[in-house]
């Protein structure tokens, strides 16, 4: 099992430690095909990308590298939140027609758009801190994130079942229908395992990724490697296992 694609790291355009070229770098000494920058999107407060500017920037560097690494295919996306209980997220439409490969995921501390978007942030930042949901936040949660499924181009939901509470299966069961894959992020250990084992009965597709934040984590797979076996993954649902690229119904970042 070798994973030859990662779809899921971060520079210091948001937070991570180095530079896209550093991330590239690490890349082709790791030996992989393909790498995604994804930095968080810019409605995340304090480490999201600073706005269309900075993209246009990174679209620059991007494009700088790939001429001087050409064995490489180097995607610039970004990883964005969910900043409204209607599945709105933070990329504006002149980015994300422009986008190489979309990821979305929720995080907390977000640039909310309504009030009721405020409501959700609020009432999961007290979730988060008492460890006590609720039937109906998981709802609202669960809906918004099905919502963007279905009103954008995703092509992978970060994390699922992190940061806040979700009814995982349906999401799942959009995804599947969407043809949008779920990550199986190896920042996290057995974490991971309940989401990810109660996706597997609707026929979703996974992505792994190393969500690294620093180059020397970029290919890293190992905890993911170790959650695949343990809940018997069949590899034909991993995509960018090597081998599974050319068998995908279309390509991540077209």
């Amino acid at each position: 099992m070798k994973v030859i694609a990662d779809y899921h790291t971060h520079t210091r355009y948001s937070h991570g430690k180095g530079s896209i070229k550093d991330n590239v770098e690490a890349a082709v000494k790791r030996g992989l095909s393909t790498l995604a920058i994804a930095d968080h999107g810019p409605g995340h407060f304090f480490i999201g990308i600073g706005g269309v500017q900075a993209f246009y920037r990174m679209q620059k560097e991007v494009a700088s590298l790939r001429r001087k690494y050409p064995k490489l295919e180097i995607l610039l996306g970004v990883e964005a939140n969910i900043v409204d209980t209607d599945g709105t997220i933070d990329v504006p439409t002149t980015m994300l027609r422009e986008l190489d490969i979309l990821l979305v995921g929720y995080h907390k501390l977000v640039k909310v758009k309504s009030f009721d978007g405020f409501k959700q942030m609020a009432q999961n930042f007290l979730a988060g801190w008492t460890g006590r949901s609720s039937s109906r936040l998981r709802q609202i949660n669960t809906d918004a994130i099905v919502a963007a499924v279905k009103r954008y181009p995703i092509d992978i939901i970060t994390h699922p079942g992190l940061q806040v509470d979700i009814d995982t299966v349906a999401l799942a069961r959009a995804c599947h229908q969407q043809n949008t894959f779920l990550e199986i992020n190896s920042s996290y250990g057995e974490e991971l395992d309940p989401f990810i084992k109660a996706a597997m009965p609707t026929g979703v597709r996974f992505v792994i990724n190393s969500d690294a934040h620093e180059p020397g984590r970029v290919g890293d797979f190992a905890a993911a490697y170790k959650l695949v076996e343990r809940l018997n993954i069949p590899r034909e649902r991993i995509v960018n296992l090597e081998g599974n690229l050319s068998q995908k119904s279309r390509t991540l970042g077209a």
